[in-house]
């Protein structure tokens, strides 16, 4: 698999990973010639996010228009990471540098791993179920809300449990002394997965349950047939614990 095609699919997750809030009954997902977005619909709670952005072929002066349109909507928005230099800088008003530059502390890394990039499976003491009732999901969802959204409903308890159920995400929880302490998620696009949504409670965080719910969760996907393996590290520290993993950088 090439760079470019790796780079593709972690396009590919992120988008899918946003498009997958929409998949419930309390949230609208709007598909617009040029982009698509997700909200909660009124008097809800959820995410707000503009993503599957597609104005690389427009001419600059419609495809600046879509991007102030975009950016009225006051919404995080997912630019390809394959975005032309012409759609970057009429986004950010910066030219794209063209030298390779190692990521800063606090930014964004993009990492993949295929199956050969895989470490050794080698089962611990800690207990990590995979979510699959109701109420299982209900209490992935809260600690997962608490832990990355400061407990605002991102995820509903209750109505993204379809994933689960239809959308064939896979949601793990980490106990440890019989508490619940770190979360993670597989998501697979047709074989395409995106590891998502991991976090450990403030108080249990540098004892290695990020980095064991992980391993479970990779281990499973590539079982389960998975080709590639895409993930979005929020900073350089989190980049360097999946680094640990398995995941490099692309």
């Amino acid at each position: 698999m090439t760079d470019i095609e790796i780079i593709r699919h972690i396009d590919d997750g992120a988008n899918y990973y946003v498009g997958l809030f929409g998949e419930a009954v309390h949230m609208d997902r709007i598909d617009k010639d040029f982009y698509s977005y997700v909200k909660p619909k009124a008097g809800e709670q959820g995410i707000s996010f503009v993503y599957n952005v597609r104005i690389d072929d427009l001419p600059a002066e419609r495809k600046k228009a879509v991007i102030d349109e975009m950016k009225s909507m006051n919404m995080p928005i997912w630019l390809s990471l394959l975005a032309s230099d012409k759609t970057v800088f009429l986004f950010s008003g910066k030219e794209p540098s063209q030298e390779r530059t190692e990521p800063g502390e606090e930014d964004e890394v993009y990492m993949a791993m295929l199956p050969e990039d895989r470490k050794e499976h080698c089962e611990d003491s800690h207990k990590i179920i995979k979510v699959h009732s109701a109420e299982e999901f209900a209490l992935w969802a809260r600690i997962t809300n608490d832990i990355l959204s400061g407990g605002y409903p991102d995820i509903h308890p209750v109505n993204h449990f379809v994933w689960c159920e239809k959308m064939g995400v896979k949601c793990y929880i980490l106990y440890h002394g019989g508490v619940p302490v770190s979360v993670a998620a597989i998501m697979d696009n047709n074989g395409a997965a995106s590891l998502e949504l991991i976090g450990t409670i403030p108080e249990m965080r540098r004892k290695g349950f990020a980095k064991a719910i992980c391993k479970k969760a990779v281990y499973d996907a590539f079982a389960d047939g998975a080709s590639i393996i895409t993930i979005r590290a929020v900073n350089a520290a989190a980049a360097r614990l999946y680094g640990t993993v398995g995941f490099k950088v692309y």
